[in-house]
């Protein structure tokens, strides 16, 4: 019995043994591996194995909300075109474009309900409804810039030269600081357009009330109305918040004597520092008889995003559609204006912070520091 349970004992050893490497007759000192084909040599330290590449985000089951202006719309069309690039190259399951943005002053407000995800807006305007509220509304919130300078829109402005003759001046200062009756004509009150002759009469110090005393005043109305009104002499001095491509100061100046005005730089700087604006050029002889180029102050479109939207999804619509520009401006070259590096400035997105995600994609591509 003994033999027996000592012989048990002995099977059991040699198996555990041949479990661990070992043999019954092999010493207890560990055997010396083989070494590995791609070792790293004698004396010098193996390299970490490099880590594994991340997984692209999947964004095929993300919806965004894009608002825009009335269907048929040049902003309409320009985002169809933007939506396209980011559900093709961007991987969003769906750019839902919906034509509800009221635009001008009143388009930050669209992020203060939970329905819009994406918007143009103009600079400016994103700046004021965040500190001041506009057209009498209370501050609002909860968005941030994406990339600015789609557009190159700017106070377009143009004077009757039988006024410039009449009282020999030249500059808009000189009118205001001579308290000269300048008739004005602009769009409805609450447009980007009218905001312009306003800002005027703030800069100066100005109120309505003094200007009509002194024989001017504002009258508010539409484009082609205010057209007419030049032509005809009932309005001296008309201005408009537009592009170098406006049919209708194309066609004030291929119709009436007029001059478009030049700013002085101090004015031009009251716009940018303090409201928001930024100094957007309009090419020499955009206009007959506009010999010169004109720089001032405009706010052009940008796209900015709900707050809340997360920092991965705004990294791949920010490098979508950079990395795409030259794609977009073939098909609509009349956003040449919008370039890579400008994207980035804040002048351009009237000083409103960029979105976590857009700063990331700007800072990758050396855009920012």
């Amino acid at each position: 019995m003994k033999k027996t349970l000592a012989l048990i004992l002995a099977i059991v050893m040699v198996i555990g043994l041949a479990a661990c490497g070992g043999s019954s007759s092999e010493s207890s000192a560990p055997a010396e591996a083989a070494p590995a084909a791609d070792a790293a040599p004698a004396g010098t330290e193996a390299a970490a194995p490099a880590p594994a590449a991340a997984e692209p985000a999947d964004f095929s089951g993300t919806t965004l909300v894009f608002s825009s202006d009335a269907v048929g719309s040049a902003s309409y069309n320009y985002i169809v075109e933007l939506a396209k690039h980011l559900e093709q190259d961007g991987g969003f399951g769906l750019i839902d474009v919906q034509p509800t943005n009221p635009g001008g002053m009143g388009a930050p407000y669209l992020f203060a309900g939970s329905g819009v995800d994406l918007a143009f807006i103009n600079g400016a305007p994103a700046k004021w409804a965040m500190e001041t509220g506009t057209l009498g509304k209370e501050p609002t919130g909860g968005y941030k810039a994406i990339l600015g300078g789609l557009t190159a829109s700017c106070y377009i402005n143009c004077i009757r030269n039988d006024f410039l003759q009449k009282y020999n001046v030249s500059t808009i200062e000189e009118i205001f600081e001579q308290k000269l009756p300048l008739r004005i004509g602009c769009s409805p009150v609450g447009s980007m357009d009218a905001e312009g002759a306003y800002k005027l009469l703030e800069y100066f110090g100005v109120t309505e009330e003094e200007l009509k005393s002194w024989g001017g005043g504002i009258t508010n109305q539409g484009g082609d109305a205010n057209k007419a009104a030049i032509q005809d002499g009932q309005i001296d001095f008309y201005i408009d918040h537009t592009s170098s491509a406006s049919s209708t100061m194309n066609e004030i100046a291929n119709t009436c004597d007029v001059t478009f005005l030049q700013w002085g730089d101090k004015l031009i700087d009251w716009f940018v520092t303090e409201k928001g604006f930024a100094r957007v050029s309009v090419p020499a002889n955009s206009f007959k008889g506009q010999t010169a180029e004109l720089i001032l102050p405009g706010s052009p479109d940008g796209i900015f995003c709900r707050e809340d939207l997360d920092e991965n999804v705004v990294y791949m619509i920010t490098k979508t559609l950079i990395e795409n520009h030259d794609a977009i401006l073939q098909v609509y070259p009349a956003l040449s204006c919008w370039t890579v590096e400008g994207s980035a400035d804040p002048e351009l997105v009237g000083g409103v912070d960029f979105h976590p995600g857009a700063l990331r994609y700007y800072k990758e591509a050396g855009l920012i520091a």
